[in-house]
């Protein structure tokens, strides 16, 4: 288990991120393909206010939708898609044999009063809790530079530490459901105590690859300035078969989510959603 950020070169060592290392892959060219992209959908949506300082002029009624609908037509959007499989390949990975969540540009206002239910701050959580892939790897990275108030953070420390958490009673089929009132992820319960975090400083144009296993945050945006970020999941369909991954030491979800992930070269799932044995 690594503590601090260390800088990665490609190809994308998958045993050091399962052991717990946050690699950063540092100005990669597809990167700053993919957060030109993200840039320019943002100041689309937003015109004629700078993403970053659009809450300043826009009420809560005025900002919601048109970040939801930004979210939305960036997750379909093809140019941002296909410099997401160059970023992929840019690292190492095979398209043929990864496969990824969705693609989201994450938006997260400063304070509470423009917050909605996908944008806001993220709860201490793994990922690994709702997805039950240990294979999986985060990728991670700012649209416009970061201010260490509004970032997200990661506990390195309880990588391999149990942690209470709502996993055990988390369902994802109550979430297919009631996908606007069942909670959107399993999250921490109670206090971190003195745990250290690290908080993610990087550049536009850099790459933070983490497994879903570690426990990670955002840092409660008081800054005055919306956060914005892209960010999605992966895993490799070698690894899923063969069990390799981090270290499950206390997710107790009941389901899978494999239909979450598709192959980047054409689409296809990864397989049917199935009950965790």
């Amino acid at each position: 288990m690594a503590g601090g950020l260390v800088d990665g070169e490609p190809p994308l060592d998958r045993g050091r991120v399962y052991r717990g290392e946050l690699l950063v892959f540092r100005g990669l060219p597809a990167m700053f393909e993919l957060v030109a992209r993200a840039r320019a959908m943002a100041e689309a949506a937003f015109d004629p206010f700078p993403p970053p300082l659009a809450q300043d002029s826009l009420g809560p009624e005025d900002y919601l939708p048109p970040a939801a609908a930004l979210r939305r037509s960036f997750m379909h959007d093809g140019e941002a898609r296909a410099a997401f499989r160059a970023v992929i390949e840019s690292i190492g990975l095979d398209p043929a044999s990864t496969y990824a969540d969705r693609l989201i540009l994450r938006l997260q206002p400063s304070g509470g009063t423009h917050s909605g239910r996908r944008v806001r701050d993220l709860p201490p959580h793994r990922d690994t809790w709702g997805s039950n892939l240990m294979a999986q790897i985060n990728l991670w990275g700012p649209v416009f530079a970061l201010d260490p108030g509004a970032t997200m953070v990661i506990w390195p420390t309880l990588f391999d530490r149990a942690v209470p958490n709502t996993s055990a009673e988390w369902d994802l089929e109550r979430l297919r459901e009631a996908p606007g009132r069942y909670p959107l992820l399993p999250v921490l319960r109670g206090p971190l105590g003195e745990a250290a975090e690290v908080p993610v400083v990087i550049r536009p144009g850099d790459l933070l690859c983490f497994s879903g296993a570690h426990l990670h945050a955002s840092r409660p945006n008081r800054t005055g300035r919306v956060r914005v970020s892209v960010d999605s999941r992966t895993v490799d369909l070698a690894d899923v078969r063969a069990g390799r991954g981090a270290v499950n030491v206390d997710g107790r979800a009941p389901r899978v989510g494999r239909e979450w992930f598709h192959r980047v070269s054409d689409g296809a799932g990864l397989a049917e959603p199935c009950t965790k044995h």
